[in-house]
Parts: C-alpha cells; structure tokens; sequence
C-alpha cells in the first residue's frame, strides 16, 4: 500500500480561548484532490496556514512525503515540494503573466542564470514559463500585465506561480475554479 504523501495527526491551533482546529487528522494520498470546506470562521485557513508553516500549531504532526515537517519553516516545506499560494491575490502586477511565472522558477531554481542578461529573453526561463501558463488556461494571456488580468485570472497566475516550484502537493484557499479543467494533485512518488 502506498503512503500518504501529506498527513496530518491531531493538529491543534488555538488563539487565546478559541480553538481553530481541534485535533485534526487528514491524509492525502498521491494522486488524490481534497477540499475542505466548512463556513466561515471554521479554521479552514488556520489549518492550511499550518500545513503551509505560516503558523506554527500548538500540538499536533505534520508529515509530507514521510519527514516530519512540524517545525519546518514555509520556505523549508516549499524547498521540500510543499507549496501553497494564498487566499488573497499577490502577484506582481507590473510584470506581465510569463515575467511572473519566470521569476517564481528562477526564485526556485535558486540563482539568477544570468546576472545581466533579461529573464524574458530567457529560454531556460521563458519555455517553462510558457507552458505552466498554458497548464492553468492562460496561455493566451502570457504577456499581459498581471495588474491588467481580471480577478480570477490573477488568481490562475498565482496557482501557476506556485507550480513552478515544481511542489509534489500544492494547497490554496478559495481556487479559482481552473482545476475542474486541468486538474494538478497532488504528484504521485
């Protein structure tokens, strides 16, 4: 039997009196798309936020793709193929979709290919770029202005953004309704 690729053990989260999850167990098996969902004020987001390693729970385990990343810092788990993009758009908006996906597999790849040589031109850059775009149904809107795509475009973008990090699981609150289409799960070992 394959292991879970994401589990989570009796994650507890609490801020002052009020408990935003309660021993929560969750498994994920690769391969497999999980939504949760509930009304608001019901930890949906805390729980993400500490799967991601924004907060930090109270008790509980964290296992991804079988290491213990409880204690892990956000940019430990994303180097480890946990990535998450946020409930509230954040992408630059004065770069155009492809310049923005460009720089998340640059920031990935973890130096900057060519110091002064414009990332745009970039193929080892602009290829890939090309086609996570066209993943999330934006390939036509590649050199558009962030700032000029509409809302839920912007937040296909981000998601884009987020796989170019190439995570082995991906998580974000409030999808933007692409992934009926082109689904992305997490990736089998």
């Amino acid at each position: 039997m394959t292991d879970p690729i994401l589990k989570v053990d009796q994650l507890v989260k609490t801020f002052g009196g009020i408990t935003a999850t309660d021993h929560v167990d969750f498994e994920v098996m690769p391969g497999e798309i999980h939504a949760v969902i509930g009304p608001n004020g019901a930890g949906k987001t805390t729980f993400v936020a500490q799967v991601a390693g924004m907060l930090r729970p109270d008790s509980g385990k964290i296992v991804f793709n079988g290491r213990d990343i409880s204690r892990m810092s956000a940019p430990q788990r994303s180097h480890v193929g946990l990535a998450r993009s946020f409930q509230i758009t954040s992408v630059f908006k004065n770069f155009t979709a492809q310049e923005n996906v460009a720089l998340s597999l640059q920031a990935h790849a973890g130096h900057s290919f060519r110091f002064w040589k414009r990332a745009s031109t970039d193929a080892r850059l602009v290829e890939p770029a090309r086609q996570i775009l066209a993943d999330v149904g934006l390939a036509d809107r590649a050199l558009v202005l962030a700032g000029n795509l509409a809302h839920g475009e912007q937040r296909q973008l981000e998601i884009a953004m987020a796989l170019a990090r190439r995570p082995r699981c991906c998580s974000t609150s409030r999808q933007p309704g692409w992934e009926r289409k082109n689904p992305r799960p997490c990736a089998p070992s």
